[in-house]
């Protein structure tokens, strides 16, 4: 399991468990959105239970905690 940090412009944070593989794609989404602007998709899911959608014009800062 591996921790992303979300820093939004706010200056709020938003911490999003997943696995390694979910949070390398998660922090590599937000960086193609900053270099191309390429929005990635609109949903994250994380297990069949569990998904989210982020909103990268929100977001400041993506890093992968651990």
């Amino acid at each position: 399991m591996a921790l992303v940090k979300l820093v939004l412009e706010s200056g709020a944070s938003v911490e999003i468990e997943a696995t390694s593989e979910q949070a390398d794609s998660l922090v590599a989404g937000f960086a193609r959105y900053v270099y191309e602007k390429h929005v990635p998709e609109k949903r994250t899911i994380l297990t069949p239970s569990q998904s989210f959608y982020v909103d990268y014009s929100k977001v400041a800062i993506a890093r992968r905690e651990f």
